[in-house]
């Protein structure tokens, strides 16, 4: 997946590079496409530490209810 953004990045950039347009113009598509590229990334690399940080919270609730259970069973 990460290889196929990157071919279309690539593609993306050179196809702004070639097209009949000011050289200063190009050169802000091109800036403005990374900058969102880069905004994309970084808000999928968060949403990804959020459900990991979630997915550990969830696994240490259960493992403790799962240390008392037995607690509770040794006690009795």
């Amino acid at each position: 997946m990460n290889r196929f953004l990157m071919t279309l990045l690539a593609g993306v950039a050179i196809g702004l590079l070639i097209a009949p347009a000011k050289g200063s113009e190009t050169w802000k598509k091109l800036t403005n496409g990374l900058d969102d590229y880069k905004d994309k990334v970084s808000d999928e690399a968060n949403d990804l530490f959020e459900s990991g940080a979630q997915a550990v919270k969830n696994g240490k609730t259960k493992l403790e209810g799962k240390a008392n259970e037995w607690a509770d069973r040794v006690n009795s």
